[in-house]
């Protein structure tokens, strides 16, 4: 069985950090996930969106830690903005009743438009 790889670049664009994500968000790789994101989300008033086009795959937990890094960005009166998500991953949130809980949009455009606008 391959082993799970997740990729992680950014880049800064307008004051506002963009990472592409690409590969799976599961629990071989939601560690590296956080140890790659919680250091960017402990900074003040940080604009950050996720490009999630080439996200393969979301588990449960992956879907979880998005909703609480959510909420801690809401309450530090910053912005985390995710786009991008393929149709299984939106039905998948849907299902789980989630749809409110992220602030997702339909492309990366769209959401660095509404972090750039803060």
């Amino acid at each position: 069985m391959p082993k799970s790889t997740l990729s992680l670049t950014s880049e800064d664009c307008n004051g506002v950090r963009l990472i592409h994500v690409s590969g799976p968000l599961d629990s071989m790789t939601i560690d590296q996930f956080k140890a790659y994101m919680d250091p960017l989300l402990n900074e003040a008033r940080v604009r950050i969106v996720l490009d999630c086009q080439d996200l393969s795959y979301v588990n449960s937990r992956g879907l979880m830690l998005l909703v609480r890094y959510q909420r801690a960005v809401r309450q530090a009166f910053s912005f985390l903005g995710i786009s991008g998500l393929n149709s299984r991953t939106l039905k998948g949130i849907k299902l789980l009743g989630m749809e409110q809980l992220l602030c997702w949009h339909p492309t990366v455009e769209e959401a660095m438009a509404v972090a750039e606008a803060l």
